[in-house]
C-alpha cells in the first residue's frame, strides 16, 4: 500500500492562496486495502505542532483542520495511515500569503495613456547568502517578475481575469532560488494591458479599452530572511524606476508586438491610490505552458505564402528560436482552418491576433507575453525561405487543472470526439470559463460553463476553478442585487438574470460539492445562491404566477436547429418552459444545499417552494389529459430529466420524445440547453440504443459529423463547418468551443455507468454498437475505473472494475439477473467493495450491433433477407415497394412510417409487432455471427 498523493483544497502544495475551510485529502493504491485501517494527520511549522488528530477509524481519508492561520507562514502536513502490519505516510506542505493586503508598498507606475508596455525596476542589495525569500506582488492588467533577467515561476497571463474593481488578486513567489549570491539584484515587473485595460467586451466593434482602469500599475511587497533569521522588507514606492518595455502593444484580443530594437526609455513614476475595494490571497489557479506541438505539415498556399500546421485547436501560442539577422520583423497570424488553400481568419471577427517580432540579432526562444491565441494554423510573413520549420512550437495555456478523466473505445471517431471535448476544455478554462479562445470575446459566459460544468469535473479536477469563478460570479450579483450577468466578469454591462445562463449561481457550486463532498463552496456561495433564485421570485411575483417564471426575455434553447426564430439563434422550445423547468432546478438545488449545510429553515422554505414550481409548472405546461404544450426534444428531455410531468406519466413522455426523434429522422434538433439532455433522457427511460444511435451518427447534424470533418476541438455550431470543407460564414463562428461536449457527461454516466450519489453505483448501458469500452475519473479517495468487452458473439461480457479505498459500489449490469465477481455469484443490485474485481456473465439475448425499427431504410433495403423477412410482418412494406416510394421513404425508420402511414390507411405498429420485427432483426444478425464463424 502506498499513499499517492496528498491535495490541501484540492491543490498540490498551494502556496499564497486564500485557504478558508481547509480540506485535505490523500489517495491510496494497493492490489489488496486493509481493514481497519487508521489514519492521523500532524501539522507544524518549524517543527511546532499546531494541529493534530489522534488515530482514528479511517471511514475516508479526509480531513477537516480548523486552526488560526497565520500570515506567511509555511505549514507542514504529515499524513500517516496505520494497520496491523506498519505505518506509512506522506509529507505534503502549504504556505499563506499575506492574508491582509500589502503592508509596506504603494500601488505605482504610469497613467500616460500611450504606453502599453511598462518595466517596474528596482536594485536590491542582499549582502549575504538567503534562506527563504518571497515576493508577494500583483498588477494591474497582467504582469510577469524577473529577477537578473530570470522569469519568475511558471505562471503566465498573471493575476488573472477578475472585476478588478471589486477585488484584485495577490501572488506569493518563491524566490530563494534567484537571491543565493550576495550583491545586488535586478527585479523588474513587466506589465501590459491584459484584461484590465485593453480591449475587451463585445458590446462595441471589437471591444471596448479601458473597461477596468487606464492606467499599467503594480504592487510588490519583498520579503526574505538570512540564516541569521534577520528579515528584510522592501516594498513598491517611488524609488523604483519605470521604463517603457520592448513589447510595444499587447491585447488579447490585438496579439502582441514586441521589438528588441527598441531600447528603454525613462517614464515618470507615478504612485496611486488603492484600485479596488479589496486585495485578497489569490483565489485563481495559475495559467501555464503545457503541451506542446512539433509542426505537423508545412502548407505553401496558392498565394505562395506559409502556413504552419500543427494538427492541434487549442489556445496558447507558438515559440521559435530566433536566428533572424538584426532588425528584421516578422508576423504570425494565427487561424483555425484552411480554406481555399489559405488561411481563414474571418471568424475571428476583429480580433487581430497577431504577433509580430523585430529580431535583436541574438540566438534565444521568442514568445509573446501578454496575450494568448485560439489557433491550429500559423501563418508566417518575413521570414526567409530556408527557415527551419524544427525551430517552431506551438504551446497550449490554460488554468494549472489536473487531468483525473478520459473514456476509450473501440471506435476511432468516438474517441477523436472525446479528445476534442478535452481539448475545447483546456483551451476555454483560462481562469475564466471562456466561451471561445480565438474572437474579439473569450468572456465568461455563464451559460456555457453551467451545462458543461459536470462533464469538466470528470475530466479534469475544477474545484479550486470552480471556487474562483463561483466567487467572481457571487461578486457580480453583489452588484446587481442577485441579478446574474450573462458573462462573469462582466466587462461592459449587467445585462443577465436569463434562465440556464444565470442559473450557473447554483449549478456549479452544488457540481463541485457532488464531485468532492468539499462543502467550503456551499459555504462560500450560499448566500448567492440564494440570493439568485430570490432574484427570480421576486419577479415572478410581478407577473401573473410566482411560482413560474413567464413574462421575460430569454435566450432560450440557444443554436437550436428547430428554430422558428428569424434570426435561427434559438429553438422553439417555449422560453417560459425553460425558465420555469431551471427556476425550479436552482431552486432544489438551494434546497439540498440548505440540507447539506444543516440550514434548516432555508431548506424547508426553498423545498417548499420548489414544490410549488413543480405544481404551476405541470398545470401551465401540460394538457389536462397529461399532454406537453410542446413536443421538442429539448423539452421533453428537460421535463423527464427533471421529473416535472403529471404523476404516471413518465412512459407517456418518453414515448413522445422517442415519436418526436423519429420525426426528425433519428437525428438530434438540439441547442446549448437541450443537448446536455437529450442523451440521458433517453438512456434512462429504456431508450438507451436510441441514445447510442444518435451519438454515433456520422451526418449532419451530429458530434461525429465534425470529426469526420477533421475537428478537433468542439464546434460552436452543428454546421460550423459545411460538408464541402467550407466555414460557415455568419458572423458568430467559433471551431472551438465547448459546450455540446457536455455530452461527455453522459458518456461517463452511462457508457461507463458511474453515478456519483449517496451511494456509489456502477450501471453501463453495455451497447452493441460498441465492442468495449473503458474510462476512469476521480471520486475524493482515489480513481474508479470502468472497462467491459462484449463476445464477439454477444453472448458473454466481461466487466472490470477498480474501485478505490473504502468506496463501495452497487453493480448493475443489463441483460442479466445475475453475474460472477471474483469467481462468487451475484446478482443485479449486489455491492461490491474497494478494490480490482473482474466480473463476467451470459447475457439472457445476444448483445449483437443488429438493425432495429429505429435504422433508416437505408441502412438495409439493399438486403433481400431482410426485405423478404419485413414484407411479411410490416403490414405497410407493399406501399413501400410501389415504385420511388422506397427510394422517397429511405431516411425514414419502420417506427416514424409506423406513425406516418395513419393518413393512408394503415393502423401504427403495436407493440407485439415491434418486438416481432426486432427479434427478426437479432435473428438474422446472430445467423451471420455463426456463419461468419
Amino acid at each position: 500500500m502506498e499513499i499517492e498523493q496528498i491535495r490541501i483544497n484540492h491543490m498540490n502544495n498551494p502556496i499564497g492562496f486564500e485557504l478558508n475551510d481547509l480540506f485535505i485529502n490523500g489517495t491510496i493504491h494497493a492490489d489488496k486495502y486493509p481493514d481497519n485501517l487508521k489514519k492521523r494527520l500532524i501539522i507544524t511549522t518549524d517543527n511546532e505542532i499546531v494541529f493534530k488528530t489522534e488515530w482514528q477509524i479511517a471511514e475516508d481519508l479526509i480531513f477537516k483542520p480548523v486552526f488560526q492561520l497565520q500570515s506567511k507562514t509555511r505549514y507542514n502536513v504529515k499524513f500517516e495511515l496505520k494497520d496491523t502490519q506498519e505505518i506509512i505516510s506522506k509529507s505534503a506542505f502549504f504556505e499563506t500569503g499575506l492574508m491582509t493586503g500589502f503592508n509596506n508598498s504603494q500601488w505605482i507606475g504610469t497613467d500616460d495613456a500611450s504606453i502599453h508596455g511598462l518595466n517596474l525596476i528596482k536594485q536590491i542589495n542582499v549582502p549575504k547568502e538567503v534562506s527563504q525569500g518571497r515576493l508577494y506582488v500583483s498588477g494591474l492588467g497582467v504582469y510577469e517578475v524577473y529577477i537578473d533577467d530570470q522569469k519568475i515561476g511558471t505562471e503566465y497571463l498573471a493575476p488573472g481575469f477578475t472585476n478588478y474593481n471589486y477585488y484584485v488578486q495577490i501572488a506569493t513567489h518563491d524566490i530563494t532560488k534567484f537571491l543565493q549570491s550576495p550583491g545586488v539584484h535586478t527585479i523588474r515587473i513587466s506589465l501590459g494591458d491584459g484584461w484590465y485595460r485593453g480591449k475587451l467586451g463585445i458590446k462595441e466593434h471589437g471591444g471596448k479599452a479601458n473597461q477596468y482602469g487606464n492606467a499599467l500599475m503594480a504592487n510588490a511587497e519583498i520579503d526574505y530572511s538570512d540564516n541569521a533569521g534577520v528579515e528584510h522588507n522592501i516594498g513598491t514606492d517611488d524609488s523604483w524606476q519605470a521604463q517603457s518595455s520592448q513589447i510595444t502593444h499587447s491585447g488579447i484580443y490585438y496579439g502582441e508586438d514586441l521589438d528588441q530594437t527598441v531600447l528603454a526609455n525613462k517614464l515618470l513614476l507615478k504612485t496611486f491610490e488603492q484600485p479596488s475595494k479589496h486585495l485578497k490571497d489569490r483565489l485563481s489557479l495559475p495559467i501555464k505552458e503545457h503541451e506542446s506541438f512539433r509542426v505537423k505539415e508545412k502548407i505553401i498556399t496558392p498565394s505562395n505564402g506559409v502556413v504552419l500546421d500543427f494538427g492541434q485547436n487549442m489556445a496558447g501560442w507558438v515559440t521559435f528560436k530566433n536566428t533572424l539577422p538584426k532588425g528584421t520583423k516578422v508576423e504570425l497570424e494565427y487561424g483555425e482552418i484552411i480554406q481555399n488553400g489559405e488561411l481563414y481568419r474571418g471568424n475571428l471577427r476583429s480580433a487581430r491576433a497577431t504577433f509580430t517580432y523585430v529580431s535583436d540579432g541574438q540566438v534565444h526562444p521568442v514568445r509573446p507575453h501578454f496575450s494568448y491565441f485560439g489557433f491550429r494554423y500559423v501563418k508566417l510573413i518575413g521570414f526567409p525561405n530556408d527557415f527551419d520549420v524544427d525551430n517552431f512550437q506551438a504551446r497550449a495555456l490554460y488554468s494549472d487543472m489536473e487531468s483525473i478523466g478520459n473514456i476509450k473505445s473501440d471506435n476511432k471517431l468516438v474517441n477523436q470526439l472525446f479528445s476534442n471535448v478535452q481539448w475545447g476544455q483546456r483551451s476555454n478554462f483560462m481562469d475564466v470559463p471562456t466561451d471561445c479562445s480565438q474572437r474579439d470575446e473569450r468572456l465568461g459566459w455563464t451559460g456555457d460553463a453551467a451545462i458543461f460544468a459536470k462533464t469538466a469535473s470528470y475530466n479534469m479536477d475544477t474545484y479550486q476553478f470552480n471556487r474562483k469563478y463561483s466567487y467572481d460570479i457571487a461578486v457580480e450579483q453583489s452588484i446587481n442585487n442577485g441579478k446574474v450577468p450573462l458573462y462573469v466578469p462582466a466587462v461592459d454591462g449587467d445585462d443577465g438574470g436569463k434562465a440556464v445562463w444565470s442559473d450557473v449561481a447554483t449549478i456549479i457550486p452544488w457540481i463541485s460539492y457532488l464531485r468532492t463532498k468539499d462543502k467550503s463552496v456551499l459555504l462560500q456561495n450560499f448566500g448567492a445562491m440564494m440570493s439568485w433564485v430570490d432574484w427570480v421570485h421576486d419577479y415572478a411575483k410581478q407577473t401573473r404566477n410566482e411560482f413560474l417564471w413567464l413574462d421575460a426575455d430569454q435566450l432560450g434553447d440557444w443554436l437550436a436547429l428547430d428554430t422558428e426564430d428569424i434570426m435561427h439563434l434559438k429553438g422553439k422550445t417555449p422560453d417560459e418552459l425553460i425558465a420555469s423547468a431551471y427556476y425550479y432546478q436552482s431552486v432544489k438545488i438551494v434546497a439540498d444545499s440548505a440540507e447539506v449545510l444543516n440550514a434548516k429553515r432555508e431548506h424547508e422554505y426553498y423545498q417548499l417552494l420548489s414544490e410549488k414550481i413543480k405544481e404551476s409548472f405541470i398545470t401551465e405546461f401540460f394538457t389536462g389529459s397529461g399532454r406537453l404544450i410542446t413536443d421538442t426534444q429539448t423539452a421533453l428531455s428537460i421535463c423527464l430529466n427533471l421529473r416535472l410531468y403529471p404523476h404516471g406519466d413518465q412512459r407517456k413522455l418518453a414515448d413522445k420524445l422517442v415519436e418526436r426523434i423519429e420525426k426528425d429522422r433519428n437525428h438530434l434538433t438540439t441547442g446549448f440547453v437541450g443537448t446536455p439532455a437529450l442523451l440521458p433522457a433517453l438512456s434512462q427511460n429504456n431508450q438507451n440504443e436510441l441514445a447510442v444511435q444518435l451519438f454515433l451518427n456520422e451526418d449532419y447534424p451530429s458530434w461525429l459529423y465534425q470529426v469526420k470533418l477533421g475537428a478537433t476541438t468542439i464546434w460552436e455550431r452543428w454546421d460550423s463547418v459545411n460538408p464541402d470543407g467550407k466555414i460557415n460564414d455568419n458572423g458568430m463562428n467559433s471551431l472551438n468551443h465547448y459546450s455540446t461536449g457536455a455530452v461527455m457527461q453522459w458518456a461517463y454516466e452511462y457508457l461507463l455507468g458511474i453515478k456519483q450519489g449517496n451511494q456509489l453505483v456502477i450501471k453501463p448501458e453495455i451497447s452493441p454498437k460498441f465492442s468495449s469500452m473503458e474510462g476512469y475519473t476521480q471520486l475524493t479517495t482515489g480513481q474508479v475505473r470502468v472497462a467491459w468487452k462484449i463476445s464477439s458473439s454477444g453472448s458473454v461480457v466481461k466487466v472490470i472494475l477498480d474501485l478505490p479505498y473504502n468506496q463501495s459500489a452497487v453493480v448493475e449490469l443489463p441483460k442479466t439477473k445475475t453475474w460472477l465477481a471474483d469467481g462468487v455469484q451475484h446478482e443485479n443490485g449486489d455491492i461490491l467493495t474497494n478494490g480490482h474485481h473482474e466480473i463476467s456473465y451470459q447475457t439472457t439475448t445476444p448483445l449483437v450491433n443488429n438493425f432495429d425499427i429505429h435504422t433508416a431504410l437505408a441502412k438495409f433495403i439493399g438486403n433481400k433477407d431482410i426485405t423478404n423477412k419485413l414484407n411479411k410482418l410490416v403490414p405497410f412494406w407493399g406501399f413501400l415497394n410501389l415504385p420511388g416510394n422506397m427510394e422517397h421513404f429511405k431516411d425514414y425508420s419502420i417506427l416514424q412510417l409506423s406513425q406516418e402511414m395513419k393518413g393512408i390507411g394503415f393502423s401504427p405498429l403495436t407493440q407485439t409487432q415491434i418486438d416481432r420485427i426486432n427479434q427478426m432483426f437479432m435473428d438474422y444478425k446472430i445467423e451471420q455471427i455463426k456463419k461468419d464463424k
